[in-house]
This record gives C-alpha cells, sequence and structure tokens, in this order.
C-alpha cells in the first residue's frame, strides 16, 4: 500500500490533473491555431498550450507544477478553452487553482431539466414557480397560475409585476415594507454579482422610472440574496377578499444553478376550499 509521508504540494493535485487533461489531447486537432512549422503528431506541449493561450512557456508551466501565480480568470478560462474541458473540468480548475468559481457566461438559458419541472407539479396544491436570475418565470404549476394568472402571460417577470403592476400594490399587503424594500435589495446584489448582464440593468431601469421604486433604491441600502422564509401576506381575487398569510421557501436546483425553486406555503392549516384547487 502506498504510504503517503508527507501531504500534497500545494496545487500538485490540479497540476496532475492538467497534465492529464493536456496528454489526453490529440495535437492534430489544434494544428490549424499553433501555425508555424510545428509536428502535427503527437500531444499537446506546455509550449503549445502556452501559445495557444497567449503566455509564456514558464506562465503555463508555472500553472501545472503548482507555483502560486496571480492566474487571472481570462487566462484560465482559455486553458479550460484549449484543453476543451467539460463544466465539471472547468470547475475543478479554478476552485483548485485560484479557490473561485468560473464567471458565469451569459448565454441563452436552457430549458429546465424535467425531472425539475416534474417536482414543481408535485408541490400542488401550493404554488410554486421556477425563476432565472433576472426573476423571469420560466415556469409554473396549475396552483401558482391560479393564484396569480400573470404568470400565463407573454414573458411573465416577478419583479416587473411586484414592483410595477397596478394591482400588486393591492394584492400584495404592506407592499413598500414587506415586498418593494425586500425585491429591491435582492436587486442590488443581483446587479452587482452580474454587472454585465443587459437583462438585469434593463429590469432595474424599468424599475426605476416608478417614483416610488426609484424613492427607495436611492433612500435605502440594505442587500438580500434570496429572502428564504419570507413571511407575507395576500389578499388575492382568488381567495374572495380573506387575507392569507403564506412563506416563501427558496431552493437552488444543483443541475440548474442560474435557477431559483420558490414554493409557497400557506401558514394556516386550511388545505381545503376553492382557493386550493389548481384551476381547470
Amino acid at each position: 500500500m502506498l504510504e503517503l509521508t508527507a501531504p500534497l504540494a500545494e496545487g500538485q493535485a490540479v497540476g496532475r490533473l492538467l497534465r492529464a487533461w493536456r496528454h489526453r489531447m490529440d495535437r492534430r486537432s489544434a494544428h490549424g491555431s499553433l501555425g508555424g512549422p510545428h509536428r502535427s503528431r503527437g500531444r499537446l506541449s506546455q509550449a503549445d498550450v502556452a501559445r495557444l493561450t497567449g503566455v509564456s512557456e514558464g506562465w503555463y508551466r508555472a500553472l501545472e507544477t503548482g507555483t502560486r501565480r496571480d492566474f487571472s480568470d481570462a487566462f484560465l478560462q482559455a486553458v479550460a478553452d484549449v484543453l476543451r474541458l467539460d463544466e465539471a473540468e472547468r470547475l475543478t480548475l479554478f476552485l483548485g487553482v485560484s479557490g473561485r468559481r468560473p464567471p458565469e457566461e451569459h448565454t441563452a438559458p436552457s430549458p429546465p431539466p424535467a425531472g425539475v419541472l416534474d417536482l414543481l407539479e408535485v408541490q400542488n396544491p401550493h404554488p410554486a414557480y421556477l425563476s432565472d436570475e433576472s426573476w423571469n418565470v420560466v415556469a409554473a404549476n396549475a396552483t401558482m397560475a391560479h393564484w396569480f394568472p400573470w404568470v400565463r402571460e407573454p414573458r411573465p417577470n416577478l419583479m416587473r409585476w411586484v414592483l410595477l403592476a397596478p394591482e400588486a400594490r393591492t394584492q400584495l399587503l404592506d407592499w413598500e415594507d414587506d415586498f418593494a424594500r425586500v425585491y429591491l435589495a435582492m436587486l442590488r446584489i443581483a446587479a452587482n454579482r452580474n454587472p454585465g448582464s443587459p437583462h438585469l440593468r434593463a429590469l432595474i431601469g424599468d424599475l426605476l422610472t416608478d417614483a416610488d421604486c426609484r424613492r427607495i433604491w436611492s433612500d435605502e441600502h440594505g442587500v438580500v440574496e434570496h429572502p428564504d422564509g419570507h413571511r407575507i401576506r395576500l389578499r388575492l381575487p382568488v381567495h374572495e377578499g380573506a387575507v392569507v398569510e403564506v412563506t416563501s421557501q427558496v431552493l437552488l436546483p444543483v443541475a440548474s444553478r442560474d435557477l431559483r425553486f420558490v414554493i409557497v406555503t400557506r401558514n394556516d392549516a386550511a388545505t381545503a376550499g376553492p382557493d386550493r384547487r389548481p384551476a381547470p
């Protein structure tokens, strides 16, 4: 049995992975990018990867040997692209070298996994929905649509309905304190997490056309990531004027990290009645 007499040097584990990932690459697949009178057979060398990522051979060699350097996200992304790393390998490279996750890419969102959609439906009779990083509602179960019919409209957005829809200010009780201040505080974190997102910039611009939202945005400095366990009171048409207190629970699906899975549960014991049945 192999006995380790000393811990692995910092970076060594990732360095071994990098060498394995580089050795699995057929150099001919990168031949056109390398240019010049280079040999076309064999595996990529450290010099090859350095040339393809635009750094010196010594700089790339430091990455493979675990030597501490201030490696930028752009360089690590370039290495991952050259070595054709998949999502899990790219994550391992970033965490092992810098302790950071790869920066999020703002690409067209993929459809929610079928299993997540199935899980959404089994939450009935509790309202449940999926929203993306800009609070677009990408899926909702039948009870959510029964309580909040606006989720069936084209391109429904939670922030826009809560903060801009006139009916929201009467259906969501304590609108300013329990909704507007909390939702705008979430937007502050989102805007700093993804400063390059055109969708978030457009959303914030639309919301700040409202005088109340603009005042709260200017006066308040609170930040909230996810209001998990947020207790709120509603007076919805589906409840025929009755005030209903609910709690929203926020989950983050591992398979779709850009989505929020939100379940709304009533705080009373009632489980029957017309408001508990999905719309036909």
